[in-house]
């Protein structure tokens, strides 16, 4: 399986959203058709704090989020959010990253990918046990998350292991294992994928392939027999 495989998968998906609130919120049904999606915007006599965003899949109800959780993704990923110290997620990107997997993004930015990944090492963190095999394109982009993943790998039994172009050589760190790439495909990717130690109900993985303009064209999936076959092409790609 290659990246391009799996995102070739999710090109048909159906998804629509539509936006409720008043003008001042118009702006975010126009980012998310930056990313490739069918979004429409609906006037809403509310506050922009009630505001809200719906999501069909199919032409069906698939769920409706908080439009400060959807505005904050798209415009701001990394609000609230640090590099370092115990990870700590939020309930309103929670629900935003359930409600958007499987969705095919055509335009992600690394902030973005940023926020999605520490969502992901949050859950990682609370499962306590388990692979997680990450991805940043290059191991030197790895020295700004070095504190968080200290955390990660200290306070859990995480099999962590780290993928990546050996453009720095990173300092021995228990329970984290470097893995140096040349000429792999994974140089063009970000990824992240955790196994949670076989509890289908929390495995999860994110993969985004760079585009030739520098935004990224990805997504997430919480699909357990996917997250399998991704942790599966990682080891390989590795052998």
């Amino acid at each position: 399986m290659t990246v391009r495989t799996l995102l070739r998968r999710f090109e048909d998906s159906d998804v629509a959203i539509t936006v409720y609130g008043p003008p001042t919120t118009k702006t975010v049904g126009e980012r998310l058709a930056t990313q490739g999606i069918d979004a429409t915007w609906r006037k809403l006599p509310t506050g922009h704090q009630n505001a809200f965003a719906v999501i069909r899949r199919d032409g069906v109800f698939a769920e409706a989020v908080p439009l400060t959780a959807m505005e904050t993704f798209l415009c701001d990923p990394m609000a609230g959010i640090g590099d370092s110290g115990t990870p700590d997620s939020d309930p309103g990107r929670q629900l935003l990253h359930s409600a958007l997997a499987n969705t095919l993004l055509s335009s992600l930015t690394p902030a973005q990918l940023l926020a999605t990944s520490h969502e992901f090492e949050d859950r990682a963190y609370r499962v306590g046990a388990g692979t997680l095999r990450v991805s940043f394109q290059s191991l030197s982009i790895f020295r700004s998350q070095r504190a968080r993943y200290e955390s990660l790998s200290s306070d859990t039994d995480l099999d962590i292991n780290v993928y990546g172009q050996g453009d720095w050589e990173p300092p021995a760190i228990p329970g984290i294992s470097f893995h140096p790439l040349t000429g792999s495909a994974l140089e063009q990717v970000w990824l992240l994928a955790f196994d949670a130690d076989g509890d289908d109900q929390n495995k999860c993985a994110l993969v985004a392939e760079e585009t030739e303009d520098g935004a990224f064209r990805g997504v997430w999936t919480y699909n357990p027999r996917l997250v399998d076959e991704i942790m599966a092409a990682v080891v390989a790609v590795d052998e």
